[in-house]
């Protein structure tokens, strides 16, 4: 059996050596991807030495052979090393010192933000990587997403509610940041888009969604 580590979206958040280091397992392989090119498109499998062997000593002339624009090329290796570089230097290692410490704080710093404001909005996350879920059920709940946009905040994909951090966010930026997300809220909960009729759940609103999703699909009701 082979462990496999899939770094493309995690890459280096957790700790320098990936989530290997972060949890303690020693996996036989690691995939990652334009994380360490420096945000350029590449894509990088390492493991042990018997699994990357590219050929067969019986078939030396039976190679896996892979072609791409990127492939070796000087500007991204260019790229992965100042990366590389990079990742060992005093500062960024700095940024690692009580990662999870730090980021839980903020976390629970966000969500206590909310409840005292009274909105339905709290947040789950790994250090830097949030999902956005919501206390009260609505069909609405996606739309905080340009409310947010309204106050200078993307999150990271549409409908999803992800929000991922730098590592380098100081507490004052933070701060900025929760206070943002509040009024980004409040002003969704003055708009009335967080009001339902009593009994409503989120079970009951995704069998509505899914009827009448069916019912245009097929030309019903």
């Amino acid at each position: 059996m082979i462990l496999i580590f899939d770094e493309v979206f995690m890459g280096f958040r957790l700790a320098k050596g990936g989530m290997a280091e972060a949890f303690g397992v020693r996996p036989d392989m690691v995939t990652y991807g334009k994380t360490l090119g420096g945000g350029l498109p590449v894509g990088v499998l390492c493991g042990r030495a018997d699994l990357m062997r590219r050929f067969r000593p019986e078939a030396p002339a039976d190679i896996c052979f892979a072609r791409g624009t990127f492939n070796a090329h000087p500007y991204v290796m260019g790229a992965m090393d100042v990366f590389l570089e990079r990742l060992d230097s005093p500062q960024v290692q700095a940024m690692y010192d009580g990662v999870d410490a730090r980021w839980d704080a903020r976390l629970d710093r966000f969500n206590t933000a909310m409840a005292q404001a009274g909105l339905p909005v709290r947040a789950a996350g790994m250090q830097t990587i949030w999902t956005i879920l919501y206390t009260v059920p609505s069909r609405y709940n996606w739309m905080l997403q340009y409310y947010c946009r309204a106050e200078g905040l993307a999150l990271s994909w549409v409908g999803t509610g992800r929000l991922i951090f730098s590592l380098d966010y100081d507490n004052a930026a933070f701060a900025e940041v929760v206070a943002r997300f509040v009024r980004a809220a409040q002003a969704m909960q003055s708009d009335g888009w967080w009001w339902s009729a009593p009994g409503t759940t989120n079970r009951m609103l995704r069998r509505q969604v899914l009827r009448e999703t069916l019912a245009r699909r097929f030309g019903r009701g």
